[in-house]
């Protein structure tokens, strides 16, 4: 098919493929008013010399993020499994080095928390085959996990919607705590990489959880595979060594982590639900609030942190 705006790409079906010449010419002249391909300002399309990963709009808030790559062109690059469900793409590097701080790898790091898609391509004789939406799903020391989505991250309606809402000061927050992170020459690389994955429930913050925490205290859902590390005290809010306690973290299923990290939900110290009376009665009761399993005590260190989230998250 022939591309002629950039907001085509958010309509295209996955198998749908484009030429390079028109992607190339797509992402060049988005940014040349008075094109055949210029939308507005707003529909700018970044890129990196390399040409690999673009994206659309400003920063940290972009619209998409469009990824070319040819799968085992890098040692880390291709599909995991025959499923073409999960994707492994390299974090950008010059000389060998990997700047968390360079916007192509910036816009990785921080899709988590702006649930922007990912729009990826592989190449395919010669053309850009389109794979569908995705999102990050987990961080490595030298390249992403980008696990298939159904459908544009901010697109959906109902309860749902509704409980994805986030404050434009949490965003802000997170965004400067990244950056200031990912610039900090002072911390380790290793240490770095750490801290990152804690931002999305991952590495060595998810292992300390799972060490106090072993099912959703909502749902009673105990498979981890189902189940997201969520900071208590929030991530942007906590110290290093805050962002790794697996004391300041709970394992909850994904609706779940997005009513407690927007303060719809907290839990007291003997460990009962409670729901802010701002949260729609539909989201109460279509995501089982009201039935949730039998409370069980925090600890308490977790007490601490908890206290915390009831007195500066928590909505009443």
């Amino acid at each position: 098919m022939q591309l002629s705006k950039p907001s085509e790409l958010l309509e295209l079906s996955t198998g749908d493929t484009v030429t390079k010449r028109n992607l190339f010419d797509l992402i060049q002249l988005s940014k040349v008013e008075g094109s055949a391909f210029w939308q507005d300002r707003s529909w700018l399309i970044g890129n990196t010399p390399q040409q690999g990963i673009n994206w659309i709009g400003e920063l940290p808030e972009c619209r998409a993020v469009l990824i070319k790559t040819k799968p085992g062109s890098y040692e880390n690059d291709g599909w995991a499994g025959s499923s073409k469900n999960v994707y492994h793409y390299s974090f950008k590097a010059r000389g060998g080095t990997i700047s968390y701080t360079e916007k192509a790898n910036r816009v990785l790091v921080n899709q988590p928390d702006y649930q922007y898609p990912i729009l990826l391509f592989t190449e395919i004789d010669g053309r850009w085959s389109y794979e569908g939406h995705f999102s990050v799903s987990g961080i490595r020391d030298n390249h992403v996990v980008l696990e298939r989505t159904t459908l544009p991250l901010r697109e959906s309606s109902g309860a749902s919607s509704r409980a994805r809402q986030v404050s434009a000061s949490s965003e802000t927050d997170d965004s400067a705590a990244i950056d200031a992170l990912l610039g900090d020459g002072n911390i380790p690389r290793t240490e770095r990489v750490q801290l990152i994955k804690a931002r999305i429930g991952q590495g060595l913050f998810r292992s300390r959880v799972a060490e106090i925490e072993r099912c959703c205290r909502i749902t009673g859902l105990a498979d981890s595979r189902f189940l997201i590390a969520s900071h208590i005290k929030p991530w942007s809010k906590s110290n290093n060594a805050e962002k790794l306690d697996g004391s300041n973290g709970l394992l909850l299923t994904p609706n779940i982590d997005r009513l407690f990290d927007k303060g719809h939900i907290t839990f007291e110290d003997d460990g009962r639900v409670r729901v802010s009376s701002q949260l729609p009665i539909d989201v109460r009761q279509a995501w089982g609030l009201d039935a949730a399993i039998p409370p069980s005590p925090f600890t308490h260190r977790q007490r601490h942190y908890m206290a915390n989230h009831r007195n500066m998250v928590f909505q009443q």
